[in-house]
């Protein structure tokens, strides 16, 4: 693909003129109300961590709220964290057990956001974090930003990093793309 300023002007057209747009950080941490990041900031090991995933049931979720409001506020797009850097996915996924489906909510947060983003007339993102705390073949020690970082428990861990790359590619957007093929005839 090439990639000249007229080519990437062009392209982010509808972008720079929208301007106004909502970014969702939404996930298992939501529970704790200490942000997004609160398995890194405070090093929580995934047992730590696993109380989230049990208890995890939004049970007032309503996208269409969420889309209501974001049309009603001028909004022109919305994006939601589809998979952060936990490794938490808030779809459906063939590729994970570490999944919204898989909790107490047990429904695909995904699809009925992107369907009601749509039904509002809105563009639609989706954030796929290309970390992956929660699989075992992410670096953890030496990693700058892994919740076991700096821990002498995995100073000598053996990984497999080629099988976390086959695990992450090709790359996200076109796997949510084959898993989720109604909701992705066009997007942010």
């Amino acid at each position: 693909m090439e990639n000249s300023l007229e080519i990437i002007l062009q392209r982010t057209e509808w972008f720079r003129q929208a301007r106004f747009g909502m970014f969702i950080h939404f996930g298992l941490y939501a529970i704790s109300g200490r942000g997004e990041w609160i398995r890194s900031n405070e090093k929580m090991t995934i047992e730590d961590y696993q109380p989230y995933f049990d208890a995890f049931n939004p049970s007032e979720f309503d996208a269409k709220v969420w889309a209501k409001a974001a049309k009603e506020a001028g909004m022109k797009y919305v994006v939601l964290t589809a998979k952060h850097h936990d490794g938490f996915c808030l779809f459906d996924s063939e590729y994970t057990d570490y999944k919204i489906t898989n909790t107490p909510f047990g429904r695909d947060l995904v699809r009925e956001f992107v369907e009601a983003v749509r039904a509002e007339g809105l563009r639609v993102g989706l954030y796929f974090s290309l970390l992956d705390w929660y699989h075992p073949d992410y670096p953890k020690y030496s990693d700058r930003h892994h919740p076991m970082r700096g821990n002498i428990a995995y100073k000598d861990e053996q990984i497999d990093f080629d099988r976390y790359l086959e695990f992450m590619l090709p790359v996200p957007h076109i796997r949510l793309r084959l898993q989720l093929p109604s909701l992705f005839p066009s997007s942010v």
